[in-house]
């Protein structure tokens, strides 16, 4: 673990950097060159002093340039250079809301992310939207204190990297674009149709995809049910099972339509495929959805399964599979949402249930299903979005056929590692997180 170092304001100096002997050797940093000091996107050319008197691990910097940069003296700061800048970090923002009253109710859960500060270090700040300033480029939200482990309200100047955790609009992003760039975390939230498209377009993924279009007319829902029978009828962007239709053809009823809402299943028949569209139009109300191939996935005493693999980048920038859980939805119910009702359990003891299947079975099981999502999640970034979080549904059908089901990139959550009461899980994939943004604020693994 890098040291950490304590701010210590310099009430004569101007524009100083002080720094001792050791930590001047340590970092290369030497007296005679010319230096800027960054913290966030702003950095101020210093003087820099080395100086025996200071204690290893602090610092001291004149009070004009503290001010100047809005550091916060509560954080523990790690050094390093980068050409002839030197860097204090890190220096993290985590934006969580578009509304500052959403931020105001909701930020003290956010500690969940730094109940291992130590390993983090440096300063955290949470805002909304609507706090930022972009002419100033200032925030007004609110910095964690480590001392005491309050998150204390203020005006501060913008990060060095951005956890992103909500949706932004085209003109946010490019906002963030500009500014950040790839120190962006979760860059851009793709859709259903999107994430197909660009897995299908690699031959080793399309086979794991069920067929899946865009519905542009009525005829598309005779076509495609003609072609699969029963199929399924899902919003481009949606979660936890919400407004996701099961359509079935059959001689005896026609079409029938299942669906689930607030937890109760309902059932409908339409004579004909143009009353089927005009539902659909008054349920999306103008909003684009997908078509989606019906899957006959495994299921137990009745209810259907798939399964939950949570992918994070750690501070290497490496993927780390985290966990598999299976979700059982309710008794007939045709999602798996645990939120719509359904249960959760550790995947691999699903697996060997359903299958029978020996500890090596499932550990080879296991390991083709992380290879799949390893290599969709590869592919994604191919396409030109940056994630640090996935959450990727896999299904596995009657025949022993695996599938992409889904991926979400918008902060997906973490509580399934408390579904399977793993609360150490849960609070290891919140440090990752925290660790791959100190990563895109400059502070890689290992860094010196």
């Amino acid at each position: 673990m890098n040291p950490k170092y304590k701010i210590i304001p310099d009430l004569q100096a101007q524009d100083c950097l002080t720094i001792h002997p050791n930590t001047a050797k340590q970092k290369n940093i030497s007296a005679s060159k010319k230096w800027f000091l960054r913290f966030g996107i702003q950095a101020l050319e210093i003087k820099l002093k080395i100086s025996s008197k200071l204690s290893e691990n602090e610092m001291k910097l004149s009070i004009g340039m503290i001010e100047s940069l809005r550091i916060p003296l509560s954080g523990r700061y790690e050094i390093r250079r980068e050409g002839n800048e030197i860097l204090i970090g890190p220096y993290i923002g985590i934006l969580t809301a578009s509304k500052k009253s959403i931020l105001d109710d909701s930020v003290q859960y956010l500690s969940n992310y730094l109940y291992d500060y130590d390993r983090i270090g440096g300063a955290i700040i949470a805002f909304s939207l609507e706090g930022m300033d972009p002419l100033k480029y200032t925030i007004e939200g609110y910095m964690f204190n480590p001392d005491t482990k309050e998150w204390e309200p203020g005006v501060y100047s913008y990060p060095a990297a951005v956890f992103k955790t909500i949706y932004l609009n085209k003109s946010w992003r490019n906002h963030f674009q500009t500014f950040f760039g790839n120190r962006l975390f979760n860059s851009y939230v793709f859709n259903k149709w999107e994430m197909y498209q660009w897995l299908s377009q690699a031959s080793h993924l399309k086979q794991y995809l069920p067929e899946t279009i865009l519905y542009k007319k009525p005829q598309d829902l005779e076509s495609f049910l003609n072609l699969h029978q029963q199929i399924y009828v899902k919003p481009l962007h949606g979660s936890m099972g919400e407004r996701i239709f099961k359509v079935s053809k059959s001689e005896e009823h026609g079409l029938k339509l299942e669906y689930h809402q607030d937890g109760i299943p309902y059932e409908m028949t339409f004579s004909n495929l143009f009353s089927l569209a005009d539902f659909f139009k008054s349920q999306f109300k103008g909003k684009k959805y997908i078509l989606q191939q019906a899957l006959d996935l495994i299921s137990f005493e009745g209810k259907k399964i798939d399964f939950r693999i949570v992918m994070v980048k750690d501070q290497a920038g490496v993927w780390n599979d985290m966990c598999m859980v299976a979700k059982y939805g309710q008794q007939g119910s045709i999602v798996t949402n645990i939120l719509a009702g359904g249960t959760a359990e550790v995947g691999e003891i699903t697996l060997q249930k359903i299958f029978g299947l020996s500890p090596e079975e499932v550990f080879k099981w296991r390991k083709e299903i992380s290879r799949i999502v390893h290599e969709a999640a590869q592919r994604i970034e191919q396409c030109g979005v940056h994630c640090g979080n996935l959450g990727v549904d896999i299904g596995i059908d009657t025949q022993r056929r695996m599938w992409i089901i889904e991926m979400n990139n918008l902060n997906p959550s973490p509580l399934f590692a408390l579904d399977i009461h793993d609360r150490p899980l849960f609070y290891r994939i919140k440090l990752l997180n925290m660790l791959y943004a100190k990563r895109l604020a400059g502070f890689p693994e290992e860094s010196s």
